[in-house]
């Protein structure tokens, strides 16, 4: 069973993120179906822009699925889990039209460092943005590696060591987002923006497009080695575990 919908508003894609949980937490399926969804769309040739949103008000997605990376060992598992990690943000990087995140909900670890990959950024009012991966035991080397390269060491430090949710006022005030608006009024604004984009001449979006994401890709696969260390400690430590399953047993 697929857990994305996709849908066409005009020319615009909207792929809307429905995995069981409220959350949208990514699991390797639910990887899978978005990554193929995002390349259904970049060969579409009626689709010229994208929007990604959570379904029916469900959160953009709150990381990590922990029923599957409760079980990281620290070996070889750990590897593979990056270089999935690694090719799910890619996917977004490798669609040559303009995308949108559209967040509601929970913005979390891989989520938030999802949404960081696409080209335009709206959050609800209601919406959080969290990175709170070294409090609860678990390595943020990807989370680093992206948010120094995007915006600066010192904002990277202040999400990574904080660890604390971030709200509207403060998303915006890092340029997290380009703008904040009421759920109901989301999705149909990251339509508009969508619009927007694609009014610009194709061939000089697409390339320059192509050398923001190469950049991108670039800090991605060179903290690659550093990451799935940082990670193989991390998990060998077992040192995430109690969060875990205190996590599970809350169903979140």
């Amino acid at each position: 069973m697929s857990t994305v919908i996709e849908y066409n508003s005009g020319s615009v894609r909207i792929i809307e993120l429905n995995h069981p949980n409220q959350h949208n937490p990514f699991s390797k399926e639910h990887e899978t179906n978005v990554k193929d969804a995002l390349s259904r769309a970049n060969h579409d040739g009626a689709v010229r822009a994208v929007v990604v949103c959570g379904h029916d008000g469900k959160s953009f997605s709150a990381g990590g699925d922990f029923n599957e990376v409760k079980n990281l060992s620290g070996g070889d598992d750990v590897d593979d889990w990056i270089d999935r990690v690694t090719d799910l943000y890619v996917s977004v990087l490798k669609v040559d039209k303009p995308t949108v995140a559209a967040i509601e909900g929970y913005a979390i670890g891989m989520g938030f460092q999802f949404a960081l990959m696409f080209d335009w950024r709206i959050m609800s009012n209601t919406a959080e943005f969290r990175m709170p991966e070294l409090k609860h035991g678990i390595g943020c080397s990807v989370g680093a590696s992206i948010l120094g390269y995007m915006f600066s060491h010192n904002v990277m430090k202040d999400i990574i060591y904080a660890c604390e949710p971030i709200g509207p006022e403060k998303a915006l005030s890092l340029q997290l987002v380009k703008e904040v608006t009421s759920p109901t009024l989301l999705v149909s604004r990251a339509i508009e923006i969508a619009n927007m984009l694609t009014e610009y001449p194709v061939t000089s979006f697409i390339n320059t497009k192509k050398t923001i994401s190469d950049g991108v890709t670039r800090v991605l696969q060179d903290s690659s080695t550093t990451s799935k260390n940082v990670h193989r400690a991390a998990f060998a430590a077992r040192s995430a575990q109690k969060h875990f399953s205190t996590i599970l047993k809350e169903k979140y």
